[in-house]
């Protein structure tokens, strides 16, 4: 998949999907979707925790595959989509530049980011030794996928 394409697709999920924080996983899971139903890229949608220099932003608290009635608003964790080895974060932005992100080292992650960003894209091997580490805890599967999306908006 070409960086255009994969653009294009960022801009369509985020134009969809309204200006809010915290929405990782329904953006992740809409992604991945269309990645998939596209045929656009070999894609995984991904849930674990994220850390920026050793602090965490994320950390996942209970598996997302054995939740029986929906995600509770409460669930600790990030998600973000695997696609031809990239790190495909559509929401951290969104989380980030927002006034209910209070983590001590916010200003400390725009500093390094910048203003204005929508889309965080990652090549996996650039992993080691970046300014956030990604750590997998689960690969969700097409289901689960399709679950989030059509529930996303009771999160509203």
């Amino acid at each position: 998949m070409d960086n255009q394409t994969l653009q294009e697709v960022v801009t369509e999920v985020l134009r969809i999907v309204p200006q809010r924080p915290f929405l990782c996983l329904p953006m992740s899971a809409m992604l991945y979707t269309v990645l998939k139903d596209r045929s656009l890229a070999e894609a995984s949608l991904v849930t674990g925790d994220l850390y920026y220099k050793g602090n965490p932003i994320f950390k996942q608290d209970f598996s997302i595959k054995d939740a029986k009635d929906g995600i509770p608003e409460t669930w600790g964790g990030h998600s973000w989509v695997k696609a031809d080895g990239l790190i495909v974060d559509i929401s951290f932005f969104r989380t980030l530049y927002s006034d209910k992100f209070t983590k001590p080292f916010k200003l400390n992650l725009i500093a390094e980011f910048g203003q204005g960003r929508g889309c965080l894209i990652v090549d996996e091997q650039h992993l080691p030794g970046y300014i956030l580490q990604y750590r997998q805890v689960e690969v969700l599967d097409d289901d689960l996928a399709t679950g989030i999306i059509k529930g996303y908006k009771q999160l509203l």
